[in-house]
């Protein structure tokens, strides 16, 4: 019975947390989880984690640009390839899959044109600070790369470098993201609603961190989405499978499997920085989390879905009581063979 109820509280957790991230009111991204992922391991994570040094989407380089005022005439700018390439495919679809006519086209081509130099103008105004930005991001990974001589106070300038690093990609990719989200915005006004029924094409996705093979319907066009998705509907079929007792000792080892990545995201070891606000309890190797993988273990050790479970079902469905009594005969105990494995309760 104590066994039953670790199940259902730890399924209900899985459950409830997985359930609350598909509720796009919440906003749930696995991206400042994964971001400030510290300790050993945070190399793994951050790499999961698309361009997260910004060095895809900010590179900038130079060409010539038909002008704003006269597309005829040309003029050396300096722009962003990623956003710019990211810019004309997304056009191209555009065009494609509403088929626009002549008048819409050239629309959207002058649109086009004037967002890529406002995006032009940014690189132009932005390029000194980004230059600054490689050249200290650099001498970042170095330091890290050297382990310096890993005092506290050096923990912590490293940790705060990392931040202000990370805030100054976010700033201005947020912003060259923000054109694009506008440009899409402006290109949907130019439709027809005959057209605008046929419904919404996939958001731009840039650099890296789009996924060729798409899956719009699923809302999945990135590897960020991609891990979102991931995330939420595996914890949620872990709670409710832990809930229901089916599959339950499969699931309990997902669950664990899934906090043991949490653990390895936010190890807590004290000499970690930065550590553990005090309102969240102090630990050392053992914390909630652990305690919780720990739980799971103990759930994947006992046949606990048969116990007021699917899998009281499912174990008879496939045969399990009939391998059990094969099994605990040869071991010699033929006379209990038969009632040890009627409901499942035998365990070797």
């Amino acid at each position: 019975m104590a066994v039953v109820l670790l199940r259902l509280t730890v399924g209900w957790h899985f459950f409830y947390e997985g359930v609350w991230k598909t509720n796009p009111a919440n906003k749930f991204s696995a991206i400042p989880f994964l971001g400030l992922a510290k300790g050993p391991a945070a190399s793994l994570f951050y790499d999961m984690l698309p361009d997260v040094a910004g060095k895809t989407r900010l590179t900038i380089q130079e060409k010539e640009a038909p002008k704003l005022t006269n597309p005829k005439e040309k003029a050396k700018v300096k722009y962003f390839p990623t956003f710019e390439q990211e810019w004309y495919e997304y056009y191209a679809k555009f065009n494609d899959f509403y088929q626009l006519d002549e008048k819409q086209q050239t629309a959207a081509k002058k649109l086009l044109l004037r967002y890529l130099w406002s995006s032009y103008d940014y690189a132009a105004e932005i390029s000194p600070e980004v230059e600054g930005y490689v050249a200290s991001y650099d001498r970042y990974m170095k330091s890290v790369a050297e382990g310096a001589d890993q005092a506290a106070h050096q923990k912590q300038r490293d940790w705060e470098r990392m931040l202000k690093l990370r805030g100054e990609v976010d700033k201005w990719a947020g912003e060259l993201t923000g054109y694009g989200n506008d440009y899409q915005m402006q290109l949907w006004h130019l439709l027809t609603p005959e057209q605008q029924d046929q419904g919404h094409l996939p958001p731009i996705v840039y650099g890296n961190n789009k996924i060729i093979a798409t899956a719009p319907s699923l809302g999945v066009n990135s590897w960020v989405d991609f891990l979102n998705f991931g995330v939420t509907w595996a914890l949620t079929a872990i709670g409710l499978c832990l809930m229901l007792g089916l599959c339950s000792r499969l699931a309990a080892l997902g669950g664990a499997a899934f906090l043991v990545s949490v653990l390895l995201t936010q190890p807590p070891w004290p000499s970690i920085y930065p550590a553990f606000h005090p309102e969240v309890g102090h630990s050392m190797i053992v914390d909630k989390n652990f305690v919780e993988m720990v739980a799971c273990l103990v759930i994947a050790a006992f046949p606990a879905g048969r116990w007021a479970g699917l899998d009281y079902y499912l174990w008879n469905w496939l045969g399990g009581k009939k391998l059990c009594a094969k099994y605990t005969r040869s071991l010699g105990d033929a006379e209990h063979s038969e009632d040890a494995c009627a409901c499942g309760n035998k365990t070797t």
